[in-house]
């Protein structure tokens, strides 16, 4: 187990989103997805007991390695590239805030410009949407969920 357990821990770090257990099945040639599980349940020990700054954590059958929340403000700087800039995540947080609201609202309270951020948004993955009458409907993706997911 410890090969296949060493070569998820490797790809969930290098992997910039989530992955799924048939990722690891095929990385790994291991067929038993519950024997995958119990390898990223290992792992996820593993940081918790050396208090790492690092965690592995679950969301909607997925997998993914970050910084933990108490940690990012102070090593942020760092990164290296942000995914969307600072006007669209200003624009995300309201979204954020009014989850299911019409594209059409947003420009009302936000301004014309609130165009391009949400081209951003969705072609960054964190909104998606929805055709709502003459409007789209936004709404917040599981990759939005991952990311800003407070614990």
């Amino acid at each position: 187990m410890k090969e296949e357990k060493r070569l998820i821990e490797a790809a969930l770090f290098i992997s910039a989103r989530p992955m799924s257990l048939e990722e690891f099945r095929t990385l790994t040639g291991v067929g038993a997805l519950g024997y995958l599980k119990k390898s990223i349940t290992e792992l996820q020990k593993e940081y918790n007991e050396r208090d790492s700054a690092i965690e592995i954590i679950e969301s909607d059958g997925k997998y993914l390695m970050r910084v933990k929340n108490d940690h990012v403000e102070r090593v942020k700087e760092f990164a290296q590239d942000t995914e969307i800039s600072r006007s669209a995540l200003r624009t995300l947080a309201f979204i954020s805030k009014h989850d299911g609201m019409l594209k059409s609202q947003l420009v009302k309270k936000m301004g014309t410009h609130v165009y391009y951020n949400v081209k951003e948004l969705t072609n960054a993955g964190f909104i998606k949407q929805q055709k709502a009458g003459r409007s789209s409907k936004l709404l917040l993706t599981d990759k939005f969920r991952t990311y800003f997911e407070k614990k």
